[in-house]
């Protein structure tokens, strides 16, 4: 079975990343899943990713696309880049390339507040999205509280549209699991 290390914590006090990359995944990989398993950061990941065979890495690359040959440098991931994936700048800006589920889950029209310009362009999504959602119902933005429920809410075809990475993961694991 293959393995996918996923950037992010393991801990599931304020929700579970996992679960909520799983029920991502399967709506394009109905019976093909991975083994998901939470990297904790970025550096952690990359060290579980290394010392497994059979696996695979998807992590921020926290910056623009242009950064991906140094972060593949930074951390020694030549022989194996085939098999990392980046989520560009960070997985919030996959939030971002679908508004409507952010204006769904906050309950309020924040595409006004979201600018016009594809959503991997935006430095420090995260920061964007808790300044965005800091007003509304359910507080400011949380990556895992939030987080979990908005990756369950993502149209997985817009996001393979839109961010090449994630279709090549969900390529990758459609032929190999």
């Amino acid at each position: 079975m293959v393995i996918l290390f996923v950037e992010g914590t393991k801990d599931t006090s304020n929700g579970d990343l996992r679960k909520g990359f799983n029920k991502l995944l399967s709506k394009k990989l109905s019976g093909k899943m991975p083994r998901i398993v939470m990297g904790d950061g970025k550096k952690q990941a990359i060290d579980k990713f290394q010392n497994s065979n059979n696996s695979l890495l998807l992590c921020d690359l926290d910056g623009p696309e242009e950064k991906r040959e140094r972060d593949i440098s930074e951390h020694s991931l030549y022989e194996s880049q085939h098999r990392v994936y980046y989520m560009i700048q960070e997985m919030e800006a996959w939030f971002i390339s679908q508004p409507d589920i952010l204006d769904k889950f906050y309950s309020t029209d924040l595409t006004r507040k979201i600018p016009r310009k594809p959503a991997t362009a935006f430095e420090n999504p995260d920061e964007k999205l808790q300044d965005w959602t800091r007003e509304t119902s359910k507080g400011k933005y949380h990556k895992v509280r939030h987080g979990t429920i908005l990756l369950e809410m993502l149209d997985a075809d817009r996001l393979m549209n839109y961010f090449p990475d994630f279709k090549r993961l969900v390529t990758t694991l459609s032929e190999s699991v």
